[in-house]
């Protein structure tokens, strides 16, 4: 019995100096980790000037919806497709770079033509050809008042 006593005391001190040996090497990871990414951080924040994207800022838009099309139709066929580019396109043409990039009437013929295909997938998803229809109409009406409001909602008067 006192041989036991001791090995379960020798098997505790192995044990808990290994946890001390991780505990120190996790320590020196996340010291490392820190010391590194407070580097980078302090050197890119000098950096002033804007990088220049070599991908156009009108094709990242259409990259966006054609994004939206291809995962939307990967999980539900053509519906999905015109549910994805729909949704897709909302956000592109009502992002701040779209601001920067689009005219108005641009931004908001984007929109509604993004609202009608979201509207007319999730018509056509629900209940066939009249439904689509319906909905084609209510998304282009829904979108339409959205970026009308949205415009109005970021003019801010100066006096």
């Amino acid at each position: 019995m006192h041989q036991s006593e001791d090995q379960g005391q020798y098997e505790h001190q192995a044990t808990s100096g290994r946890k001390g040996m991780k505990r120190l090497v996790v320590l020196i990871l996340v010291w490392t980790l820190l010391v590194v990414t407070g580097t980078i951080v302090s050197a890119d924040g000098q950096t002033r000037h804007r990088h220049k994207s070599k991908f156009g800022h009108k094709a990242r838009t259409a990259a966006m919806i054609a994004g939206g099309a291809g995962v939307g139709a990967l999980v539900g066929g053509k519906k999905g497709a015109a549910i994805g580019a729909g949704g897709a396109g909302i956000y592109a043409f009502n992002r701040k770079a779209a601001r920067r990039h689009f005219g108005n009437k641009s931004r908001t013929a984007g929109t509604v033509l993004s609202g009608t295909a979201l509207g007319a997938g999730v018509g056509a998803a629900a209940g066939g050809k009249r439904a689509a229809a319906i909905g084609a109409g209510v998304g282009a009406g829904g979108s339409y008042l959205y970026s009308r409001h949205a415009r109005r909602k970021r003019y801010h008067r100066r006096y």
